[in-house]
């Protein structure tokens, strides 16, 4: 198996998952068990967390999109890609190489994050100390209310946080054709980072018209409410039932 992606829920209907900065595969467990049980949950493996915990942490975003890209490339079956929070820039730069390399995913799914030529990126956040670095990650709201409050964790996370946040904050957006996929654009009522603007963004990313859907949620879909989540995820992969 490879280290890139693990498999979290089996299924027939493929759906690979980009968690937030920080995130690795165990983040999406609740939203795994509300999926129906035709999707299969895939995330990215990235090192420096969870599994793969003793690894240095990427900080080089073209060399993992394109050895992300690879991998995927050489999928057979069909699949969707699903990018939550910052994972949604991830998704999109991942999903733009695998159709240069000749893949196409059936859709692009993100969640909780604007377009990646309009969104706000925190360029001085990676090189803060360590006591400012968390304190303005979660005055902005960049980690789940869960991890905020167990500071004992921080020293543990903060190695995958700040590499993921490096990422974003070295990011330039590089103009290209538009994704010959649907894209559809999932977010909270309640999510006061978002901009009816950023999220309409979307529409210059892809030959089709974007599916945008507010859920009754916060920033926080996948933690707050992973039942929403799922029924939303599921009807746009055109799967009716989902779990309890």
């Amino acid at each position: 198996m490879t280290p890139w992606f693990v498999q979290v829920k089996e299924g027939e209907r493929a759906l690979v998952a980009f968690p937030h900065a920080g995130g690795g595969p165990a983040s999406l467990g609740e939203l795994a068990g509300h999926l129906p049980p035709e999707v299969g949950l895939w995330s990215v493996n990235l090192p420096g967390r969870q599994a793969r915990l003793a690894e240095e942490p990427r900080t080089d975003l073209d060399g993992l999109v394109e050895d992300l890209a690879r991998e995927l490339a050489g999928w057979r079956e069909p699949y969707t890609l699903f990018g939550y929070c910052s994972g949604a820039l991830l998704a999109y730069l991942v999903g733009r190489r695998v159709v240069e390399l000749g893949g196409r995913p059936e859709r692009l799914i993100v969640g909780s994050f604007a377009a990646p030529d309009v969104t706000l990126l925190l360029r001085r956040l990676p090189s803060l100390p360590s006591w400012l670095f968390w304190e303005q990650l979660i005055e902005l709201g960049g980690v789940p209310p869960e991890l905020a409050d167990r500071e004992a964790l921080w020293p543990v996370l903060e190695p995958a946080l700040r590499a993921d946040f490096g990422l974003l904050a070295g990011y330039h957006h590089r103009p290209g054709p538009p994704l010959p996929v649907p894209v559809s654009v999932l977010y909270g009522a309640r999510d006061a980072s978002l901009t009816r603007g950023g999220l309409l963004g979307w529409r210059r990313q892809s030959e089709h018209g974007p599916s945008l859907r507010e859920l009754d949620s916060t920033h926080w879909l996948a933690e707050d409410t992973p039942d929403v989540l799922a029924a939303a995820i599921s009807e746009e992969m055109g799967c009716a039932s989902v779990t309890a």
